[in-house]
């Protein structure tokens, strides 16, 4: 073998263990989470913001929540702030739950769109330039669930509320209860509804898309299978650009509603997009934050629907992730209690938080 040839070879067996090393340096990366519950605080001085917000601009619509980052939020009644937290990741609703206006008539009722979707500031919308692991991490770090932490810290120092009342639907759940083991002396009460089984992955039942696909009708597999098939290719939807990732995520509820029997709403673009990426990046395919959640003080209920698509062993197992925190059950209701049943989860939650301290 000439010194020639010996050296192309070296060359190439060198290119072929560093292709080697990123693929198996982005598997790893995609395995892991990119978020750990604790950090926020951290993260948030890494990338020289604060939990301050900027001056309001008095308009009764939007919080400022720092100097680019505005959320779109709708408030109602009176007395003590009740933050909802809306479900996903990335959908927020069209309109006020039906139990809002029960609610309001005790409490002040504060409805938002987490940044990245609905009417609040999308930091991104062209695509992203950069290799895939530095599109993923700008995606994550502006979008995913450190910043959706961050965001509620802000909101009650809007406020000015020394602790904050959170209801978390969803996804929702996972944020609101994230947050108070992060500031476990800043939340009053916590009210997690439907809560999304996140807080171990993989989940020990079956996730949310093979639930779906088994309740769909059997005319609509083969969208729904072509459809699931290109959801978790990052490197693909990381090209494109935000009003083309809303839509698609959009699409997801479509294929929800089907399997529920339930009508969706249009998918006219209010759907995360990039948000979406940030988040599921956040959470990685491998963790388990239950010892995490042992940092909960507020007192916690957990809310289920009799007839959610999900399990009640799922409510359960966040409920036990928690220190004291209990189950109800709502009759003849779904996933949507808030809209299934409002009056009966309008009174589980009032006569929750009244005993609260």
């Amino acid at each position: 073998m000439t010194r020639r040839v010996r050296m192309w070879l070296g060359i190439a067996l060198g290119v072929v263990v560093l292709a080697a090393a990123a693929v198996l340096l982005v598997v790893r990366m995609m395995s892991a989470p990119m978020f750990e519950p604790g950090t926020v605080s951290a993260r948030v001085a890494q990338a020289g913001e604060s939990f301050d917000p900027p001056p309001q601009s008095g308009d009764g619509t939007r919080w400022q929540v720092t100097p680019d980052i505005a959320l779109h939020h709708i408030s109602t009644g009176s007395g003590d702030d009740v933050l909802l937290v809306h479900g996903g990741p990335g959908y927020p609703p069209r309109e006020d739950w039906r139990a809002t206006a029960i609610l309001a008539r005790s409490y002040r009722v504060h409805a938002y769109d987490q940044r990245g979707c609905g009417r609040s500031t999308r930091p991104f919308t062209a695509a992203l330039e950069g290799s895939f692991y530095d599109k993923l991490r700008t995606v994550e770090t502006r979008l995913g669930l450190a910043a959706q932490i961050a965001d509620l810290e802000r909101i009650r120092r809007i406020l000015g509320r020394d602790r904050l009342i959170v209801v978390g639907h969803s996804f929702g759940a996972l944020i609101a209860a994230l947050y108070a083991a992060e500031f476990p002396d800043r939340v009053r009460a916590l009210v997690l509804v439907a809560p999304a089984p996140l807080v171990v992955m993989p989940t020990e039942g079956a996730d949310l898309f093979a639930l779906v696909r088994r309740r769909l009708p059997e005319s609509r597999l083969p969208d729904y299978d072509r459809y699931l098939s290109g959801y978790f290719d990052f490197q693909a939807l990381l090209g494109r650009d935000e009003a083309s990732l809303s839509r698609y995520f959009g699409e997801f509820r479509e294929f929800y509603a089907a399997a529920t029997g339930t009508s969706a709403a249009a998918n006219d673009g209010d759907a995360g997009g990039f948000m979406t990426l940030g988040v599921y990046a956040s959470l990685g395919r491998s963790h388990d934050w239950r010892p995490a959640l042992q940092r909960v003080r507020a007192p916690t209920l957990v809310l289920h629907g009799a007839n959610d698509l999900q399990p009640e062993s799922d409510s359960r197992a966040v409920a036990a992730a928690i220190p004291g925190a209990r189950v109800e059950v709502i009759a003849a209701s779904g996933h949507f209690l808030p809209d299934d049943a409002p009056e009966a989860f309008a009174e589980a939650v009032r006569s929750f938080l009244e005993q609260a301290p």
